[in-house]
């Protein structure tokens, strides 16, 4: 939980110091409100109510697709959550009424326990669960995980929770077009942010006195016949899932992907594989190549895979579309970056990476998405073969666990040496090292850590 933290954290850090299109979305609604008790958004001098700076900090961890994964039946983004949680607990650390509530919800401690239990929520729904067949984004286990989670910092009772869980799944979740090509938009990005949003607003609604009747929520609201969440937008399907809460060995925060590069995460071990090939054709330039097969599970073929040469018109399809990242990372010959996105990125139109494009395969393998959806194995792998105009054919490629995935033996390091390098874009050696004295203090107050995060 500490270093998802961490992970988190970097991320949002990132997004502030390189993303204008993501501060746009900062601040106030109406410019020049104050609040008291107020949140101080990461990275950036606003200070919003809990609701806002949850939306705030979402945005910035999540708009770069630079943060954590996790994947099963559906997809999704644990770190999405730990927006919700430091706003609420860096509240309910300040305000005089929450101090000494029963939860404690002021200590690094308390807040890496909320960060578990989120987790775990969030990839227990995901595992067995295809949201998406339904034209549901799964964001919407980012509203249910947050909201529980908050209402357990908040000290609510487990009827009063219920309820909350229960306007949860009334609101149903958002249609996950905004991720579907041709259709996809920059909200992809802040999809995250408004769902754990609209959870705080939820469990704080709840928790004003004398709320209790107009909170009060639907016991059936899974159930009931034709209006019911499973019956109105689950086709009727009960929720499948792999044991109880706590019982699935490697899921949760401990079995998320980091991503060490900002790529879509089922595209970062196509990427890692290009690279090997390069290394292992040293001289090998982008003229050479006659076609790049890239092998991978269903899901990659299905969210990232954009064939042909088409136009991708912002950074948000860039980013969910394989064949362009490979393509600039065998012309580029290393990782690609979050300024590669970008229209004044210097990729946008280059005709190599287009003409790239047009020779690149991607195929499915039910081998590798056996082995994506097995939940004792959980790679999520891609195997790229290079055949040249010279006639020869590069003996395949596979990474089935990249860097960042908990089963390769680099991801530690490797996740600590991004946070140093985002943190750097905005913080001194000596201010990160007293953020990271305060993250490994159990017993420190969260409003701390989060006053050392404001610029």
């Amino acid at each position: 939980a500490r270093t998802a933290l961490l992970d988190a954290l970097s991320c949002a850090i990132e997004t502030a110091s390189k993303s204008p299109s993501a501060r746009a979305l900062l601040g106030p609604i109406i410019p020049g409100t104050t609040v008291p008790h107020g949140f101080p958004v990461p990275g950036t001098s606003h200070t919003v109510d809990p609701v806002k700076g949850t939306f705030d900090l979402g945005v910035l961890i999540r708009y770069l697709d630079h943060n954590d994964a996790s994947w099963g039946m559906e997809w999704g983004h644990p770190s999405d959550n730990i927006a919700a949680l430091l706003a609420t607990s860096d509240y309910l650390s300040r305000h005089p009424r929450y101090v000494n509530i029963k939860a404690n919800p002021t200590t690094i401690s308390t807040l890496l326990s909320a960060i578990t239990k989120s987790y775990e929520i969030q990839t227990h729904y995901q595992a067995l669960n295809a949201f998406h067949a339904h034209n549901l984004d799964h964001v919407i286990l980012v509203e249910l995980a947050s909201a529980a989670v908050c209402s357990w910092m908040m000290g609510h009772s487990a009827s009063k929770t219920q309820s909350i869980l229960s306007h949860v799944w009334m609101d149903a979740g958002p249609s996950r077009l905004y991720r579907t090509h041709p259709c996809t938009v920059p909200r992809k990005g802040w999809a995250a942010a408004d769902a754990a949003a609209r959870a705080v607003a939820l469990v704080f609604r709840a928790d004003r006195e004398g709320s209790e009747e107009a909170m009060r929520g639907v016991g059936s609201v899974l159930r009931h016949k034709g209006g019911g969440f499973r019956d109105g937008r689950f086709g009727g399907r009960e929720f499948e899932f792999v044991g109880g809460l706590g019982e699935m060995e490697g899921r949760g925060v401990e079995g998320v992907m980091y991503k060490i590069m900002p790529v879509e995460g089922h595209g970062c071990a196509a990427v890692e594989a290009v690279l090997g090939q390069m290394e292992k054709e040293p001289g090998m330039v982008w003229e050479d190549v006659e076609e790049v097969v890239v092998r991978v599970p269903w899901a990659a073929k299905y969210i990232i895979s954009r064939p042909g040469r088409e136009e991708l018109k912002c950074a948000a399809e860039r980013d969910h579309c394989l064949e362009w990242v490979v393509a600039v990372a065998m012309v580029k010959g290393r990782a690609i970056e979050v300024e590669d996105y970008e229209d004044e990125g210097g990729w946008v139109g280059d005709e190599r990476v287009e003409e790239l494009r047009g020779r690149i395969v991607v195929k499915e393998d039910e081998e590798l998405t056996r082995h994506y959806l097995d939940v004792g194995k959980r790679s999520i792998a891609a195997g790229v073969a290079v055949r040249l105009k010279d006639g020869r054919v590069l003996e395949e490629v596979l990474v089935e666990f990249p860097v960042g995935h908990v089963r390769n033996p680099r991801t530690g390091e490797e996740v600590r040496r991004k946070f140093v390098r985002n943190m750097r874009l905005m913080f001194t050696e000596e201010e990160i090292h007293r953020i990271l004295e305060v993250v490994e203090r159990d017993d420190a107050r969260v409003c701390e850590l989060v006053d050392l995060l404001a610029r």
